[in-house]
């Protein structure tokens, strides 16, 4: 099976449902807070966002191009959710504190600051992750946080030039 195989339109509706239940299934004690339950978050978000970029590169999300503005849009949401995706994450597994040191973070509001300090590659130092755990989920936010702009543009803004209705003709 190649990647041209793959119906990307269904995979990130699965992961984005993964990926916004495991917080419910954690509080629910279904899940626990541990370290395997944090490799499957990273995972699910890691897929999900993959198989969101391929499906713009195969251009099954914007078929007859995008606009300009609406390609600005869609790169301020995605970065709205990633954000959001990995405070969520910071918050259940409580892998990270103050420089004073780690303890119990029960506001969402420090999670949302450390998540976004740490997508836009800040990192003021106020807050830092406690243990490996948190130093993992440190490394794969960052990774997607430093990458994304230059990924997003490149696929967003080959859609907007050169629209799929180009691509197509028969020669």
């Amino acid at each position: 099976m190649s990647l041209k195989d793959i119906h990307w339109r269904h995979v990130p509706l699965y992961t984005l449902v993964f990926m916004f239940l495991w917080p419910l299934l954690i509080r629910f004690d279904l899940l626990d807070h541990g370290t395997e339950t944090m490799y499957w978050f990273i995972a699910a978000t890691y897929l999900n966002y993959l198989a969101f970029i391929f499906s713009i590169a195969y251009g099954q999300r914007m078929q007859q191009g995008l606009h300009p503005a609406q390609a600005v849009w869609l790169f301020i949401l995605s970065n709205m959710l990633l954000i959001l995706t990995f405070a969520a994450g910071w918050q259940m597994f409580d892998v990270y504190g103050t420089s004073d040191g780690c303890t119990n973070n029960t506001n969402f509001l420090d999670s949302l600051y450390f998540s976004a300090t740490i997508f836009a590659t800040v990192g003021f130092g106020d807050f830092l992750p406690c243990n490996a755990d948190g130093k993992l989920l440190f490394i794969a936010e960052s990774l997607i946080g430093s990458t994304h702009f230059g990924i997003f543009i490149t696929l967003v803004f080959s859609r907007v030039i050169f629209p799929e209705k180009n691509l197509n003709r028969s020669t």
